[in-house]
């Protein structure tokens, strides 16, 4: 039952890259639902924002964040998991 060390460090890695790919999709899920009603309530005339382009900022600043979460928390969630191993062994040692 019981495994090496490197074996756990395998297992804990790919349980952590499965978590931070879970946490995306929820957050790119909460950007489109929030977005899309957003520029619908603008298309319609609910909201007035001057100047138009301005309707399209939230959008666009939003989005980069959510390329940069999956950037560095999805696909690079292996070597955060690496870096935090490393410290902590050198901690130990």
């Amino acid at each position: 039952m019981a495994g090496t060390i490197e074996e756990y460090k395998r297992v804990f890695r790919e349980a952590t890259v499965a978590d931070q790919m879970k946490l995306f999709k929820l957050h790119l899920g909460i950007y489109l639902v929030v977005n899309v009603i957003w520029i619908a309530l603008n298309m319609m005339g609910s909201i007035r924002i001057d100047p138009s382009l301005a309707v399209y900022y939230s959008p666009f600043g939003w989005g980069v964040l959510v390329v940069v979460h999956y950037w560095f928390y999805v696909r690079g969630a292996e070597s955060l998991c690496k870096m935090r191993e490393d410290m902590v062994e050198s901690k130990i040692k």
